[in-house]
């Protein structure tokens, strides 16, 4: 999830390491046993003796792994242009108020967290201005973490339903007012949610002529072990219905299970 650019930046594998399984053994035969007498052929088998190896546990995810799971710049229709980032934390940056706490997942959601290894990938649209689109990779430390993270965050789409930021575009200005719906998730990776984000911002301080800008913005969230990936994509008036391409986010899933 990115900074004010909101996953809300949370939004991130391996599989869980396999059980030991215990073989039962059964004692030696005497000859007090009549099965001993018997021909050896009409025996049961012996069961095998279970590995006393343990199943390694999961190896974690780093920054690397997140680049090289991204994708090329021939994987990328129907987008015309991609770019991509490793994500570093803003220490300095902080909203200046965020009207409901319930809320500040979706403008900084590791804010009293450690840094996580995170990259984004941006992606623009043949036509100029048509629609604008990211994917943010964020890798926790094992699949249990980033179930815990995702479970965190769809508690919070049900308590923030509305909220205020102020001075987020500008100095003078009254500052930004978002609206969050939550829509139907679809059914990718091990579990996923989704959402919409509909923000109004005062830019009267910089554009006397323009008194607010309006954005919307449709968040799909996905858990793909322990990896989160948020699909954030912004259209514009023009195309206001638009979805995150199916493509880009069937091909990215798919690169991020190749990585367990």
């Amino acid at each position: 999830m990115n900074g004010a650019g909101g996953r809300p930046n949370g939004r991130r594998s391996t599989a869980a390491a396999g059980l030991l399984l215990a073989a039962a053994l059964t004692t030696g035969c005497n000859a007090a046993n009549p099965a001993a007498h018997q021909d050896p052929k009409s025996l049961p088998a012996t069961p095998a003796k279970a590995s006393a190896t343990p199943t390694r546990a999961p190896r974690a995810i780093n920054t690397a792994d997140l680049l090289s799971a991204t994708l090329s710049n021939d994987q990328i229709e129907p987008a015309g242009s991609t770019e991509k980032k490793v994500s570093k934390r803003n220490a300095e940056w902080a909203p200046t108020s965020i009207s409901n706490p319930d809320c500040v997942p979706f403008i900084d959601p590791y804010r009293y967290k450690p840094q996580l290894p995170e990259v984004i990938q941006t992606f623009g649209s043949k036509e100029a201005y048509d629609w604008g689109a990211a994917t943010t990779l964020t890798a926790h430390p094992s699949p249990a973490d980033a179930a815990e993270e995702l479970a965190e965050l769809r508690k919070a789409v049900q308590g923030c339903r509305e909220f205020h930021i102020r001075g987020i575009a500008s100095g003078n200005g009254s500052g930004t007012r978002m609206i969050l719906n939550a829509v139907q998730a679809p059914a990718r990776g091990d579990d996923a949610l989704a959402y919409n984000r509909t923000s109004w911002t005062d830019v009267s301080d910089i554009n006397p002529d323009t008194a607010e800008t309006r954005t919307i913005e449709r968040f799909t969230v996905v858990r793909v072990g322990s990896v989160i990936a948020e699909f954030r994509l912004s259209p514009s008036d023009s195309v206001e219905a638009m979805q995150f391409p199916a493509e880009l986010m069937t091909l990215q899933i798919q690169r991020l299970h190749d990585l367990r």
